[in-house]
């Protein structure tokens, strides 16, 4: 079932869309300097763009507030979707934090974790690309929301269990223990792409039992 909005509140939705796939973009960027930082190559141009779509994206997110703030959308769901923005652009955020941590910081990762950094990345990405198709069945089809949020939840405890065997090895390996350290803090924030996506399925499950009311 879609729900018909007049063509202010229409205008928005692609506005909320496009900053969908900034966030996407962001994160394809951040997968990508990853992989490029642990085949030891420069990534200062990928951390440029990654600081380029967040900020791109928290511009959009502000005009969408603004726009929003104007009178689209019912008071109560005009509250919701800006808390789903929001959440949304923690994501990018934090993005950006893992991306300054491989650029500024430079931790040290060795051969026999690489493989599973990029899965964890991996994980990391589908958790997102689930909640973004969520949030835009939520204006298009909301019947497959449900099934779209659970998909949020198995891939962020999939990218749990990468992240926890990560650290695992890490604390089991023969770096010294500074090194232990700055890894799983690496780690630690690569997650927390996942968990705020998660954060943010949270929200839209919330929207969506408010409207079956």
């Amino acid at each position: 079932m879609k729900f018909f909005f007049g063509k202010k509140e229409e205008h928005i939705i692609e506005m909320f869309k496009k900053h969908l796939d900034l966030v996407d973009e962001g994160i394809k960027l951040l997968t990508e300097l990853s992989e490029t930082y642990m085949e030891g190559k420069c990534i200062e141009e990928l951390t440029e763009k990654v600081r380029s779509k967040e900020q791109e994206a928290d511009l959009l997110r502000r005009d969408v507030e603004t726009v929003m703030y104007k009178g689209a959308f019912l008071p109560n769901f005009r509250g919701d979707l800006l808390g789903i923005i929001e959440s949304v652009d923690k994501v990018i955020n934090k993005a950006e934090t893992v991306a300054d941590i491989f650029y500024i910081q430079k931790p040290r990762i060795p051969e026999d974790f690489k493989i599973e950094i990029v899965k964890q990345m991996g994980k990391v990405d589908q958790t997102y690309l689930a909640l973004r198709e969520a949030i835009k069945q939520m204006f298009e089809n909301v019947e497959k929301v449900p099934e779209l949020i659970k998909n949020v939840e198995v891939y962020e405890h999939e990218e749990d269990v990468v992240e926890k065997g990560l650290i695992k090895k890490i604390f089991e390996s023969d770096m010294e223990l500074a090194e232990k350290i700055h890894l799983k803090e690496l780690i630690l924030n690569i997650g927390d792409i996942a968990d705020r996506a998660e954060d943010s399925s949270d929200r839209v499950e919330i929207v969506m039992l408010k409207r079956s009311i």
